[in-house]
């Protein structure tokens, strides 16, 4: 028996009981406990476009780019914000996030930018008022936008005053004075920048330098804790009790401050680099991918800088002429065909007259060496020209001379009506009468007589020329010249 209780002999079954029980301790524990990292709630560098349509609502300044996501570019007057669709789901977890800011200018003393654990859903808050002011391209552009968001309760770096929740401030006060505070808030108090904002608890932190910075928030039921980190290593660490819900919306937002009289002023940009969210609870943590809707594309109509920018009219005339000038292509693309076949026929028609003209030419020529020393062809329709014109010349003078006696007839007449009245002078006015009539007749008569004559003499000679243009063409035939 006491052989049986040997140390080898217990030492088996002892380290196997030993084994089984830190087996089931590790399994418990790592069924319980974290860190399991959130992905729905992270940032990766670069940004993946699809998963921040997907789980994030940007407004403003906000922008991807291909390295990072810009809280905002440093323009003044200007708000950006980025807040989670989808609630975590435990309050025992830790954000990381990486991110620089660099100001070139010291001018502005109150812009910064802040991070946010909301009990509220932060999207649905700042939805409606971003499509109403920040962006709306005249109210930007006109600085109204600012006082409506104060009007509505966002005037603390582009969210609520009175939030209800945690808020990490990074602010540049007075006199470059920058800093970095936390307050927790449940709705009642209103802090302001200046008043309430930075907070009591907070400390000294240049994070406008253009290096990476790194912020851990550790997050416990409890209380918050959190820790800067720089080139350095840590460089400061704050810590706030509080009793911290399961179900808070994390997010950004960002205020670029007041505009100065130079508008070449600056503010600072700051660059977010990338974050990364641990759940150290039970449970998931965060919605699960399969019941998170995909986003809803928004419809070109429902593009609100398009339809309330001052310049909708000026894009609506470039559309149409971006329009026609699309038919004009068109129509310039499918006629070619049709214009290069015409030129074509155009270009052969040309090449045919050519030839034409070639061919009488060469005729001509050949008809005034075969006729001889008589003159050429073109010498003798140029006569018979000139003789008809000489012969339209002397109708046209007897016509004018016909004319005018004509108007000697009526002018006779005249004085004749103007006298009849004179009983002495009647009959020698008539006799004037009819001696005009006479003279009258006997011109046209002979004008006639004389038309007459000279038309024949002019059909006869054209005949004449005619008949022996014929017989010499006659002639030629029969020489085979032809």
């Amino acid at each position: 028996f006491w052989s049986s209780l040997s140390p080898v002999a217990m030492g088996r079954p002892v380290m196997t009981a030993w084994a089984a029980a830190l087996l089931l301790w590790a399994g418990i524990g790592a069924e319980a406990k974290g860190p399991v990292p959130l992905p729905g709630h992270a940032l990766v560098q670069p940004p993946d476009f699809t998963e921040l349509a997907k789980f994030w609502h940007l407004t403003g300044t906000v922008m991807p780019s291909q390295k990072s996501i810009y809280l905002t570019p440093g323009v003044p007057d200007r708000i950006g914000t980025m807040f989670h669709r989808f609630p975590l789901t435990t309050n025992d977890f830790e954000v990381s996030f990486t991110f620089s800011a660099k100001s070139a200018f010291n001018a502005i003393t109150d812009d910064g930018f802040a991070f946010w654990l909301s009990e509220e859903n932060s999207s649905e808050q700042i939805f409606e008022p971003s499509q109403q002011h920040t962006h709306n391209q005249d109210k930007l552009i006109s600085g109204t936008w600012r006082y409506e968001y104060i009007n509505d309760g966002l005037g603390l770096l582009g969210y609520k005053n009175k939030f209800q929740g945690l808020g990490v401030f990074f602010l540049n006060g007075e006199n470059q004075a920058k800093t970095v505070s936390v307050k927790v808030n449940d709705g009642s108090m209103d802090p302001q920048v200046g008043n309430g904002i930075p907070d009591q608890n907070q400390i000294s932190f240049d994070y406008q330098k253009g290096v990476d910075h790194t912020v851990k928030i550790r997050v416990e039921p409890e209380k918050v804790t959190i820790g800067l980190y720089g080139p350095r290593g840590r460089e400061g660490n704050l810590e706030v009790t509080t009793k911290v819900k399961q179900a808070s919306y994390m997010g950004f937002s960002c205020f670029a401050g007041s505009k100065t009289d130079d508008p070449k002023v600056r503010s600072a940009t700051v660059e977010l680099k990338g974050m990364q969210v641990t759940n150290f609870a039970q449970g998931p943590g965060e919605e699960p991918p399969d019941k998170i809707p995909e986003p809803v594309a928004v419809p070109q109509e429902d593009n609100v800088l398009q339809q309330h920018s001052s310049f909708k009219d000026f894009r609506d005339e470039g559309e149409t002429i971006k329009h026609l000038s699309n038919l004009v292509f068109k129509i310039v693309a499918d006629s070619k065909p049709q214009r290069e076949r015409m030129m074509t026929s155009i270009e052969a028609l040309t090449t045919r007259m050519v030839s034409v003209e070639s061919t009488f030419s060469s005729l001509k020529n050949r008809i005034e060496e075969e006729k001889g020393g008589d003159g050429s062809l073109g010498d003798e329709f140029e006569r018979i020209k000139q003789e008809l014109a000489a012969i339209h010349k002397d109708y046209h003078q007897d016509t004018a001379a016909r004319g005018k006696k004509l108007e000697e007839v009526h002018s006779n007449i005249d004085a004749a009506h103007k006298s009849a009245s004179m009983a002495d002078g009647i009959s020698s006015h008539l006799d004037t009468l009819s001696d005009t009539n006479e003279e009258t007749l006997d011109q046209l008569t002979s004008g006639h007589k004389r038309t007459f004559g000279v038309s024949i003499a002019a059909i006869a000679f054209i005949i004449v020329a005619g008949l022996s243009l014929y017989n010499k063409f006659r002639c030629w035939e029969k020489r085979h010249c032809l």
